[in-house]
């Protein structure tokens, strides 16, 4: 086990070995936590959440037309491939270290686990925060990708063209309460949610990529889709106009963030199937594409492509609403992840108002208050929109890189401190799991740097890549909190457990 000491920790009486408990209870009773949440969510449905929540046939075609400007069809094609194998290794360390240690919050735990007794509650610390923020941005850049579907509907079948941004804005903090609402029904709602979306992405993206190619005036040329580099970014350098086209392919492959509410059979199997749908989907686009040029000048350059691809505007406005329905299902999920993260945040006492926001309701065991107070911050993040309307792309930047470093640092704790003394869950690595470790921090510390460069050059304040700058915020106030009230009180609350 880890170094950290658990003298102060306070376990249940009824919280012992037990028949009556299945693997992951009896594992969270043996760490010093009691089950809290409903466990109703069967294999079928948790591959579903994961699925869902990766969403990646929204969330690259809704971004595929802003990435052609950097590096075009190559770039898009090969940026995936060079992606994929470093989000397999991330994915299989993460499968092994939750079979080690099932708990709520997944990585800011593993990482006071995985570290010494020194410094396991200040990296555990900072590692939750930076977790929180990957979640919340992610769930910012997901409602405002949502609005954006409906306005591009809209636009579509209509003469008069929706340009307000304050219409955008309106429509993204009413699909956050809608989405807030159905988390507060509770896990067997969002179960059968996850059991419809892979019903509905699964036929969804099959008529999608079905009949595109069939209806398109022209298919371009093998040549064309892997060797076709467009440079419309100011960079003079090929590489790194290939590396800032790489955002689209990391982007739709940061879903995983959802992974720690998912079994680690789970993570494999959705990580597979998503990657084999991302390649067919990256694929079957290119090769339909009929103008780029007129792509990369559109406003709605997803709703540009399907109407030269099918030259019909409701099959357009359809196929959006497959997308925008998607884009729901990846919403609601991460919602709901999010207030798991900040109830356990909470209840280690990591958060201001911890003794609130650790509470949950009682009918259906929901962590209410953490969904409305995302909510209240959601709704106040997105109005720097109305200065500039490339902020959210910040917002996305940021919830890319914010989510990667979290899962890099639990596994950098472990390549420092726990090299060969983490306990063996059921699914474990063997000696491939220091080694993938190592190349999951590399790659991450290498991506993040890449998303923190602007998309366009020379830089000015309406282009910069401000993801940096909200990140480093986050750092300053999580540093702040943990000298005034952390560094104090953090790490003595590890259990969840009340004496009764």
């Amino acid at each position: 086990m880890a170094e950290y000491d658990k003298t102060n920790n306070t376990i249940d009486d009824k919280c012992v070995e037990s028949n009556d408990l299945d693997y992951d209870a009896q594992k969270l009773c043996d760490l010093g936590y009691k089950q809290e949440f409903k466990r109703e969510i069967s294999l079928f449905a948790q591959i579903g959440f994961l699925f869902t929540s990766m969403a990646v046939l929204p969330n690259w075609m809704l971004g595929f037309g802003p990435s052609i400007n950097a590096g075009g069809p190559s770039s898009l094609f090969w940026g995936w491939i060079v992606v994929v194998p470093f989000v397999c290794c991330i994915a299989l360390s993460m499968a092994e270290v939750i079979s080690s240690y099932p708990l709520e919050g997944g990585v800011f735990i593993w990482t006071l686990l995985l570290s010494s007794k020194k410094w396991g509650p200040f990296m555990s610390y900072i590692t939750g925060y930076i977790y929180l923020t990957g979640f919340i941005t992610g769930s910012i850049a997901l409602a405002y990708s949502i609005a954006n579907f409906i306005v591009y509907i809209g636009n579509t079948l209509n003469e008069d063209q929706i340009t307000s941004q304050g219409a955008s804005i309106g429509i993204y903090c009413a699909i956050f309460i809608v989405a807030t609402g159905y988390n507060f029904l509770g896990m067997r709602c969002n179960s059968y949610l996850n059991k419809f979306m892979v019903f509905w992405i699964g036929t969804g993206t099959i008529t999608i990529l079905c009949t595109v190619p069939a209806m398109a005036p022209k298919l371009n040329s093998a040549k064309w889709v892997f060797t076709e580099f467009t440079n419309n970014t100011g960079y003079e350098s090929v590489v790194m106009v290939f590396f800032v086209g790489m955002l689209q392919a990391g982007w739709c492959l940061s879903g995983y963030v959802c992974a720690d509410v998912t079994a680690p059979r789970g993570i494999i199997i959705c990580i597979t199937g998503v990657i084999v749908q991302g390649l067919v989907i990256i694929l079957i686009t290119l090769f339909s594409i009929q103008d780029i040029n007129e792509l990369i000048e559109s406003k709605m350059p997803i709703s540009t492509f399907f109407l030269r691809a099918t030259s019909s505007p409701q099959l357009t406005a359809f196929f959006l609403f497959i997308l925008l329905l998607a884009q729901f299902g990846s919403l609601c999920n991460t919602l709901l992840a999010t207030s798991h993260l900040v109830f356990a945040l909470a209840r280690e006492g990591c958060l201001p108002f911890s003794s609130y926001f650790s509470k949950l309701s009682e009918k259906n065991r929901v962590p209410e208050r953490a969904l409305l107070a995302q909510l209240a911050i959601s709704i106040l993040l997105i109005m720097p929109n109305f200065a500039s309307v490339i902020y959210w792309q910040a917002i996305m930047s940021a919830a890319i890189i914010s989510t990667n470093i979290a899962y890099g640092i639990p596994f950098l704790c472990r390549l420092i401190w726990m090299r060969n003394d983490m306990p063996r869950g059921p699914f474990s690595l063997g000696r491939f799991g220091l080694a993938l470790n190592f190349i999951s921090v590399v790659w991450i510390s290498f991506f993040s740097i890449i998303l923190c460069i602007p998309s366009v050059s020379p830089v000015t304040p309406e282009t910069m890549n401000w993801a940096s700058v909200m990140i480093g915020g986050v750092i300053i106030f999580s540093l702040s909190f943990w000298f005034i009230s952390g560094r104090k009180n953090y790490g003595k609350k590890i259990s969840s457990i009340e004496k009764q």
